[in-house]
């Protein structure tokens, strides 16, 4: 599984069928997940869970990634 640091954030991508991972609570973790066609959501880990964070779904990873990455400041500070 992929992952990256952007601004503090950690971002994961799964490809389908991975099993996302427990994160250490050191940085805000999001995870954006490909679902039908060439859209993605993003997923946040809180308290012990992931939850889906973004309803609509984004129609790029980069809209996603900025959208995670947003949330990661405003949620941290």
């Amino acid at each position: 599984m992929d992952n990256m640091i952007i601004a503090g954030v950690r971002i994961y991508f799964p490809r389908p069928g991975e099993k996302l991972p427990v994160p250490s609570a050191d940085m805000r973790t999001f995870a954006i997940k490909d679902t039908t066609g060439d859209r993605c959501c993003v997923l946040g880990f809180w308290d012990g869970k992931w939850r889906v964070l973004s309803l609509p779904e984004y129609e790029s990873s980069g809209k996603a990634i900025m959208a995670a990455v947003r949330q990661g400041k405003r949620n941290w500070q």
